[in-house]
């Protein structure tokens, strides 16, 4: 609900309550004095007629006293009017058909006793009639007692409509309060309060040009919309700023980035210089030997030969690393058994650990399943065994533990070597990042393994061992029983 419609509903309450009681009051207090009027006008004719008659009666003018009675059926306003002597007789009455209530008045006793006049209002058959009772007297003795009749149906019908007029006046003078007021509410507050309203879910979708109108307003409404206009275009600059700044940030962004790949390109390069050039170097000296030395043995021509194909070999080895780390797998998952894969690769490193007096710890449940190819997951746990034996050269322990996390299995390898230098972490996963002297690693065995892993939909994370070491967690997804 709108405030404008809640503020003129709550002004109609408000307006229409304090009205009304005002009107009820009025009407009471219009009311009462009807009445009082109704009284004051029936005692005047009683009055007079009291007096009339005790003259009357004094000059034993009892035919005369008849005839005023009787002439007083004419007068509308009257509706019976009786005379009683002092034993409560009635004697006479202007309408025979008065109620019997009416003709045997409770309170003629007491005013003939105590010689004092009554005033009641009675109710007969749903009806309302005034009645008042006055002693006679004659010559200081009370001789009888008159009563007066009158119908109050007129003050009910003058009530009536002064109840049907204060209801007409009471909802004109709503209907207008209505129109006014909502006149006043619509150009005040309703309008302006839209107006700000559009413009605020304007500046919501980002159109911060966007002005109120009623800025030009010289009331509290015009200061709240210029205040607005003025966020709006302050956002508009901070917004236009922002901009800028996200924009040049972006183009550093592109800019780094490109130049972070022309450094992995470089290191690249140097990798495969650094690969190539040794045994290329070998081929090319052997080959100038068998080339330019006529006397050269047989025997010493097939071991340059045998140099040179090793050395083509391991150039061949590098290529194959190379365009397996480049280029998409061609996996064939299937479901395995996680415990008989890494026994499976732990059976290949057995004779090079104990080589290097490296023990070899393993537990893994029987029950574990992946969702994997058996081939590329052996070479990862090749890789990263290999990797974890260089790193202890002499001898330590080389830790397996496989478990679950969720929805993958987990498998953590740690070794109890020298552990990862901190600032390595971000190239651990890089083309011929390694550590290692020359010809004991071309740095592709990790990124291979990472490369593989990702495919599977899985990661490998690394960390160092609080007690010294590296530990790498492979996670992979877990397979449906």
């Amino acid at each position: 609900m709108r405030i404008s419609t809640k503020l003129l509903i709550l002004l109609i309450i408000s307006v229409g309550l304090v009205m009304l009681i005002a009107g009820l009051l009025s009407l009471k207090q219009y009311e009462i004095a009807l009445e009082h009027a109704t009284r004051d006008e029936l005692h005047a004719h009683a009055v007079t007629l009291q007096i009339a008659l005790e003259e009357d009666y004094a000059a034993e003018r009892v035919s005369e006293a008849q005839k005023l009675i009787d002439r007083l059926r004419e007068n509308t306003e009257i509706y019976a009017v009786l005379l009683f002597d002092e034993k409560e007789n009635l004697l006479n009455e202007s309408q025979p058909l008065t109620e019997e209530t009416l003709r045997r008045p409770p309170e003629l006793r007491e005013v003939l006793s105590q010689n004092r006049q009554s005033y009641t209002v009675r109710v007969i058959d749903g009806k309302r009639f005034a009645s008042i009772v006055l002693p006679m007297r004659i010559d200081g003795k009370t001789v009888g007692a008159v009563e007066l009749v009158k119908s109050l149906d007129g003050i009910e019908n003058e009530i009536l409509f002064a109840r049907l007029y204060w209801v007409l006046t009471l909802v004109l003078l709503l209907a207008v309060i209505f129109a006014i007021v909502y006149f006043v509410l619509r150009r005040n507050l309703s309008v302006p309060i839209n107006s700000l309203l559009k413009a605020t879910e304007a500046v919501g979708k980002g159109d911060f040009a966007h002005q109120v109108a009623a800025a030009s307003r010289r009331d509290e409404i015009g200061r709240l919309a210029a205040q607005f206009n003025q966020m709006a275009e302050n956002l508009n600059e901070q917004n236009r700023a922002a901009r800028e700044e996200t924009e040049n940030r972006l183009r550093l962004e592109r800019e780094l980035r490109h130049n972070e790949q022309l450094v992995l390109v470089g290191r690249l390069a140097a990798g495969v210089a650094h690969e190539l050039g040794a045994p290329l170097n070998v081929i090319d000296a052997r080959a100038e030997q068998i080339q330019n030395r006529a006397d050269i043995t047989p025997e010493k021509k097939q071991r340059n030969l045998e140099i040179i194909r090793s050395n083509v070999a391991r150039i061949t080895h590098l290529v194959r690393q190379l365009l397996n780390l480049a280029r998409p797998f061609n996996l064939n998952i299937a479901r395995v058994n996680l415990s008989a894969s890494l026994k499976i690769a732990l059976e290949q490193i057995e004779e090079n650990a104990e080589a290097s007096k490296i023990e070899v710890e393993f537990s893994a449940a029987d029950n574990l399943h992946v969702k994997a190819d058996p081939n590329y997951l052996q070479q990862v746990w090749l890789n990263i065994f290999i990797n974890a034996l260089q790193e202890m050269p002499d001898g330590g322990s080389l830790l397996l533990r496989a478990f679950t996390d969720e929805d993958f299995a987990v498998v953590e390898i740690s070794d109890t070597g020298k552990g990862i230098p901190d600032e390595h972490f971000v190239y651990l996963f890089d083309p011929f990042f390694t550590t290692k002297d020359i010809g004991k690693g071309t740095g592709l065995g990790l990124p291979i393994a990472n490369r593989i892993i990702e495919e599977h939909g899985g990661k490998i994370k690394a960390r160092n061992h609080e007690t010294g070491g590296a530990i790498f967690a492979v996670y992979l997804p877990l397979s449906p029983n």
